[in-house]
């Protein structure tokens, strides 16, 4: 049977990303989003994690309160709280991060385009 997990989010970073590196040497990335939802609603807040060479871009580029598109797949991890109840969090492994606002020249806006030559 065929499967399908892609999700896409417009929203605004609430933290500055912090670059980790894992025991075998790979780039890991965590950030939270706020997403704006209706009028007189409080924003929906996600939990995202980037890998390898867009952990290093979002890492060195984006920024808390940074207005991004976020595309990836939703995946659900169950746990056990401070308390031992048991709990599901939920997260978005990011395949693309785009910076929406305006940048400098010199800024890629997502991984894999190359930047603005000098003048």
């Amino acid at each position: 049977m065929a499967t399908f997990n892609q999700c896409q989010f417009i929203g605004r970073l609430g933290k500055d990303p912090e670059l980790q590196v894992t025991s075998n040497g790979k780039p890991v990335t965590k950030f939270s989003l706020a997403v704006d939802q209706a009028k007189d609603q409080p924003p929906m807040w996600l939990n995202v994690t980037t890998w390898d060479k867009l952990a290093e871009f979002v890492e060195q580029y984006a920024h808390k309160g940074a207005l991004v598109f976020v595309q990836g797949r939703l995946v659900q991890r169950p746990y056990t709280d401070k308390k031992q109840v048991d709990r599901i969090a939920v997260e978005i492994i990011a395949t693309i991060v785009q910076l929406l606002e305006k940048r400098q020249e010199d800024i890629p806006a997502e991984v894999g385009e190359e930047p603005a030559p000098d003048k």
